[in-house]
């Protein structure tokens, strides 16, 4: 009997553990962008939209601060956005960012932590896009002119 007890505890503790959301984000020390957001490319991400939706994983309970900023004509960083969610228990997070034209400097941190997570999208203009879509593209004409 006493076995099978420690069987029957092992198990449902084993479970606990396994389900646990808390237990699969524990060792996770900051936000990690899984969706809408290219957070580890050096690269500049071009879009013709007027938000960004980005989906993410962080700490259940988490307290995330995103904060976009751009420069201005002094070459300074003024902040044109901030807004603060609290993570689900779950550990996962969705959050629609307004963009502006021209390079929006995204910044996420989590509250309590040192570090941040960062990124640059830049905002089209629509009028580059309708001109694009109306471009016609000619196969091996690659500036070899002459």
């Amino acid at each position: 009997m006493k076995a099978y007890r420690k069987k029957l505890v092992g198990l449902v503790l084993a479970a606990a553990f396994c389900f646990s959301p808390v237990s699969a984000f524990a060792a996770q020390s900051s936000v990690n962008i899984t969706s809408g957001l290219r957070v580890e490319s050096e690269e500049v991400e071009c879009t013709f939209d007027e938000s960004r939706i980005l989906y993410g994983e962080a700490k259940p309970g988490a307290k995330v601060t995103f904060t976009i900023s751009k420069l201005n004509r002094f070459g300074n960083m003024v902040e044109i956005y901030k807004d603060t969610i609290t993570v689900g228990s779950m550990g996962l997070f969705s959050k629609t960012l307004p963009l502006e034209r021209g390079n929006n400097y995204i910044a996420m941190t989590v509250a309590g932590e040192s570090g941040k997570t960062e990124a640059v999208v830049k905002r089209i203009p629509q009028t580059v896009k309708s001109q694009l879509q109306r471009m016609i593209a000619l196969p091996g004409l690659s500036g070899n002119l002459k």
